[in-house]
């Protein structure tokens, strides 16, 4: 009987992750269930940096034992998920890189915005990064030039639900977040000096005001940050550019003509999100 109870209890799960599925895709046709199931198996994989065994991979993905297994065999098979017969768990493979850099070149990120990313880094001597803003408190990283970088793990599609730095007040000042998201995220954030949620808020309408912030070496030690908004014709906040230099190297007339070139290619992208396709 608890076999059966448990079945069901899936059967349901699997059946409202569909119907959730069903309503995101609206009038673009009815889902196909496998691939939804797939992609749910895959994204409970990239929520976690360790590998999993088949079954928490199906409690993660709301999938029965045996659907999930399936699943990953088939992934397996195409060489988008790696097995590892001694722990018996899968990891995604790398191969799955080869369909990150065909959606990269089809959005035209590459031939677009890294001559005015190149144009701020050699001109300053800084790195320059560019995220879309994913979620209300979230971005995900999705380019970078330049030499410096403070973050040893920064990567290409690194997700950062980091509310923390000039990027966080960036996206205080000109997205949609409630006070809230910022503050609960905030708490999780580790910096090597932690801003107090109320300074944190003050410095948005001045961010709003000058088109940009700074970070004087509180997320990470002696290291100044800078970023600004990239925005739509209708003001929606889709892409954060970010510079990064050593704090000992700029002094406040440099990272004042650093803010200034920053805006402006921040502008230059926004003129020309037209020809991007970041969805």
């Amino acid at each position: 009987m608890s076999a059966l109870i448990a079945r069901e209890e899936t059967r349901q799960r699997e059946s409202a992750a569909s119907s959730t599925t069903v309503a995101r895709i609206g009038p673009l046709g009815k889902p196909v269930g496998a691939v939804t199931a797939a992609a749910s198996v895959l994204r409970s994989r990239h929520a976690t940096t360790r590998p999993l065994n088949a079954s928490e991979i199906a409690r993660a993905a709301g999938l029965h034992r045996g659907t999930a297994y399936n699943i990953l065999r088939t992934l397996q098979t195409e060489g988008f998920v790696g097995y590892d017969e001694t722990t018996r768990t899968y990891a995604v493979s790398l191969h799955i890189l080869e369909l990150a850099y065909g959606a990269l070149q089809r959005s035209g990120l590459i031939d677009i915005t890294r001559l005015p990313m190149h144009a701020v880094a050699d001109a300053h001597g800084v790195s320059v990064y560019l995220s879309k803003v994913m979620a209300p408190s979230s971005m995900l990283l999705l380019d970078w030039v330049g030499g410096s970088h403070p973050d040893l793990h920064v990567t290409v599609a690194r997700p950062n639900p980091s509310p923390a730095s000039a990027s966080g007040i960036v996206i205080g000042a000109f997205g949609n977040s409630s006070v809230a998201e910022p503050g609960a995220l905030l708490a999780e954030v580790e910096c090597y000096e932690k801003p107090s949620f109320p300074d944190f808020l003050s410095q948005m309408p001045q961010a709003k005001q000058a088109g940009f912030a700074v970070d004087r070496g509180t997320m990470f030690r002696g290291v100044t940050l800078v970023s600004a908004p990239v925005l739509s014709r209708s003001w929606e906040l889709l892409l954060i550019l970010t510079a990064t230099g050593h704090s000992h190297d700029p002094d406040d007339k440099a990272v004042a003509t650093l803010s200034r070139a920053l805006v402006s290619a921040a502008a230059r992208l926004s003129d020309s999100l037209p020809l991007l396709r970041l969805g």
